[in-house]
């Protein structure tokens, strides 16, 4: 049996102010135990990776902190409020303040980049003025070092352009926190870091708390301050990358093997 291990957390966050927190939340889905027994935090302007087999719940546990699915039971705060208790309006408000990148990008085909970045101010802000649009715009594109696509359509992008235009959408609304669902799935190694890069980038601009799911331990490695192992519905291990690489349980270690 797998022991679970005490928290051990990156020190130049400990001081921080809590933006999201998870205690013993559980999510089951037709009689399977997805979530059993989750607790955490997120601190602010850290970015926390969670490592876990596919299938294992990391995706449901994001979506339950934008109220996309709900928990069964369980705390869980954002902000200091709790999700769950939150009516429509306060939930719409909330995803203002918490931009979710999924793992397909979401992009509106039949839109233009510039399109599918004017789509999220229409519905969530009060922003009439095309300039002011435009501007937003812009400066979302050029943060992804993507302003010459403006015009293109997702169909001419590449899959790592996508991933960035995926971002900028996001970015636009200036988020406080930033959920990643496997940012560097399916892109070659070099447009992997480049995405990596660009997550260590707008943590340090904009000094966002971000959450990142990922298989791809060199995005582990460049973006987190602190690691999770999400393993049969528990975190079972916590630390930064090079704490859980070493430890001296192999089952955590075995996580940064490659065959």
């Amino acid at each position: 049996m797998i022991e679970q291990k005490e928290n051990i957390i990156n020190n130049s966050f400990n001081n921080g102010e809590i933006v999201i927190e998870i205690e013993h939340l559980k999510k089951s889905f037709n009689g399977n135990n997805v979530l059993k027994d989750v607790s955490m935090t997120v601190n602010e302007s850290e970015n926390v990776v969670i490592l876990g087999k596919s299938g294992i719940g990391k995706s449901v546990l994001i979506k339950c902190i934008v109220g996309l699915i709900y928990p069964d039971s369980g705390l869980l705060k954002v902000f200091g409020k709790e999700v769950v208790a939150m009516n429509s309006r306060e939930l719409n408000i909330l995803r203002t303040r918490v931009g979710f990148i999924f793992q397909g990008n979401a992009l509106y085909d039949s839109m233009t980049v510039r399109e599918n970045l004017e789509f999220p101010l229409r519905r969530n802000k009060t922003i009439t003025d095309p300039q002011v649009i435009e501007g937003l715009i812009v400066d979302a594109l050029e943060n992804v070092g993507l302003v010459d696509a403006i015009d293109k359509m997702p169909s001419e992008l590449s899959g790592g352009m996508k991933k960035r235009i995926g971002v900028a959408r996001t970015l636009i609304l200036k988020p406080e926190i930033i959920l990643y669902d496997e940012p560097t799935t399916g892109l070659d190694p070099l447009t992997s870091r480049e995405i990596s890069n660009l997550i260590l980038k707008i943590q340090n601009k904009y000094k966002a708390s971000s959450i990142i799911i990922s298989h791809d331990l060199n995005c582990a490695k460049i973006t987190s301050n602190r690691m999770l192992i999400l393993h049969e519905g528990i975190m079972r291990a916590e630390g930064t990358f090079d704490e859980l690489k070493n430890s001296d349980d192999e089952w955590i270690s075995s996580y940064f093997k490659i065959d």
